[in-house]
């Protein structure tokens, strides 16, 4: 069955919330590649009968549909795949993205391996936002702790802190096929984090949690930071990665108007993470 292909060009900060704008607009896959002026491709894949493209505000913000093209059907997921190499990430971890009948490689001495096949919507976890947001991890004690994962995407974060040493681990997500993904990754890995596709609203009230992961772009979680703050305990944390270095002040401030003080922060390339505790 053909596909309807339509390429953008944009600034690469500009990635995160513009596919999540896709996704929504009902895209199939996204691939995505450098391009040598600094700006990023986006290759986005749609049903032929698609909504032409809406695009807002997105052109005065640097985005633009460079091309639209019908394609003829293809497994073009089988390049990326098969390009998808394991690799190591924070201090500890060791990422497999290949494919679940694939043979393991050697994990090296001192890691912990977690594979993640490689899904077009959820990436492999090799963003540094995640990179970040395990290597504050790693630094916690997280021994019988209960873990809020916002977002959850593939379930890495959920994983890394079962590995931990915590107690109960829930992870959610709006978009509906992530829990699907997660729970396949959970099988692979034999983690079992409690995973549902929704809002925050859909949790009780009580109990409460000690420690909130949040790898979301401050565009999208903001608002939702209140209600994640109200299900901490009292001296609960939170590790809030998926935050461009232009943008962190903008957060920490958010955070401490909530009642949470910084504890420590972490940066790789453009991006910053922080570990809050509320007081």
């Amino acid at each position: 069955m053909p596909h309807l292909r339509r390429i953008f060009l944009l600034p690469p900060t500009l990635e995160e919330p513009f596919v999540a704008e896709l996704w929504l607009a009902g895209t199939s896959g996204v691939l995505a590649a450098g391009e040598t002026d600094g700006r990023l491709r986006l290759e986005a894949w749609f049903d032929l009968d698609a909504p032409a493209w809406e695009p807002g505000d997105w052109p005065e913000r640097g985005v633009s549909l460079a091309r639209e093209e019908t394609i003829e059907e293809e497994d073009w997921f089988a390049t990326w795949r098969s390009q998808a190499q394991p690799f190591a990430i924070g201090r500890t971890f060791f990422l497999v993205p290949g494919e679940p009948e694939d043979e393991l490689p050697e994990v090296p001495d001192g890691r912990r391996l977690l594979r993640l096949p490689a899904r077009a919507a959820f990436g492999t976890g090799s963003h540094e936002s995640t990179s970040l947001a395990l290597e504050i991890l790693e630094g916690m004690d997280l021994r019988g702790r209960r873990v809020l994962d916002v977002g959850t995407g593939t379930g890495v974060l959920s994983f890394a802190a079962l590995l931990g040493g915590a107690g109960l681990t829930v992870g959610y997500d709006l978009d509906l096929a992530a829990p699907f993904h997660a729970r396949d990754n959970s099988r692979l890995n034999g983690l079992h984090p409690r995973l549902y596709a929704g809002r925050l609203s859909a949790l009780c009230e009580e109990p409460l949690f000690d420690l909130a992961l949040v790898n979301v772009v401050p565009e999208q979680i903001l608002p939702e930071m209140p209600g994640i703050v109200a299900r901490l305990c009292a001296g609960g944390e939170a590790v809030l990665s998926g935050i461009l270095r232009e943008r962190g002040r903008q957060v920490l401030d958010r955070m401490r108007g909530l009642g949470c003080a910084e504890v420590e922060r972490r940066e790789a390339g453009d991006w910053v993470a922080f570990r809050v505790a509320r007081r």
